[in-house]
């Protein structure tokens, strides 16, 4: 038996394919029909007409004004309207809300757009839009990304079109920006509280993450000529090994790196996992979270830049 609230869930997606259908122009009746199947909203039948009807009545008596013309077949236009979220979609949007930190580089336009949708709520749906989320996972930067927001969408803008991008770069603890002549654009990502542009560099021939604060939103920024739809340069990722302590073996182990697999269990309890990672700087840093529990093991020439990330720690705290 269908819980109780299942008849109003499939109304509420019925207007919702309604309003959605009519949002950017007005529709004839076939076309109308046609936009709220194919949203699963409405039947594939001839019960459709009379249900679009009667919904189309519901929403008058709402005060959504869906204006219909006296032409064969009629023609219907919305004139504004209000959405009705149920109580979880409110939850949703509260979720949403507590995800975005201020230093997000979006987060004046996801506060926006949410205050428009959440104005008109009843006092009622204030409450349950203004509770704290159980569940949370913020996004918080590790600094403030929002004056960054222009340059974020150039960077989108690129990626979208397929352009090549030319701009200066700070790299870490370097002055001088250098000069990267062009970049073909991935993805932005992020990672370790920070934005990254992920991008193939034809001066190294390499994948690289750029740090959108350290990208230089100068004179030098371009967007150059179009990449042809077939040039796609893979990242190569760095296979390792490690060892990892039973104490933290013994439970799941947190899916840090990519293809991450048990090849090994040691009489200890320990045990050596194969995996693989987008930078050695990135598999180093990782690393060093588990403190004394993991140890990198190959390929030696990480262990070494490994061995002088400790050496360098080490001899902050030897007196």
């Amino acid at each position: 038996m269908a819980p109780a609230h299942s008849s109003d869930t499939k109304i509420i997606r019925r207007f919702a394919a309604l309003l959605s259908a009519l949002r950017d122009r007005p529709l004839d009746r076939p076309a109308l029909l046609q936009a709220v199947r194919e949203q699963q909203a409405y039947p594939g039948t001839g019960s459709a007409t009379r249900m679009l009807d009667r919904d189309l009545e519901y929403l008058q008596r709402l005060g959504i004004i869906v204006e219909r013309s006296r032409t064969r077949p009629p023609v219907y236009t919305l004139h504004g309207s209000l959405p009705i979220f149920t109580p979880d979609e409110l939850r949703t949007l509260a979720l949403l809300r507590d995800t975005f930190d201020a230093g997000h580089p979006q987060a004046p336009a996801i506060h926006a757009l949410l205050t428009r949708l959440t104005t008109h709520l009843t006092e009622r749906e204030q409450q349950i839009y203004q509770q704290q989320q159980a569940l949370q996972v913020p996004v918080q930067p590790a600094i403030d990304y929002a004056p960054y927001a222009t340059l974020t969408n150039r960077l989108e803008e690129a990626i979208t079109t397929r352009r090549l991008v030319r701009f200066s770069y700070r790299s870490r603890g370097s002055l001088a920006p250098k000069l990267h002549r062009q970049v073909e654009p991935f993805a932005i990502e992020y990672y370790e509280r920070h934005f990254y542009f992920v991008g193939y560099s034809h001066n190294s021939g390499q994948i690289h993450d750029f740090r959108i604060d350290r990208i230089q939103d100068d004179e030098h920024f371009a967007l150059l000529e179009r990449l042809p739809p077939d040039m796609v340069h893979a990242r190569r990722l760095i296979t390792f090994r490690y060892r990892l302590a039973a104490i933290l073996a013994r439970d799941e182990m947190s899916r840090r790196f990519h293809n991450q697999r048990v090849v090994e269990r040691l009489p200890n309890g320990d045990v050596i996992i194969e995996a693989e990672g987008r930078s050695g700087f990135f598999i180093r840093r990782t690393l060093l979270r588990y403190a004394g529990n993991a140890e990198l093991l190959e390929p030696a020439w990480l262990r070494a830049e490994m061995a002088g990330d400790v050496a360098a720690l080490a001899r902050l705290y030897v007196s």
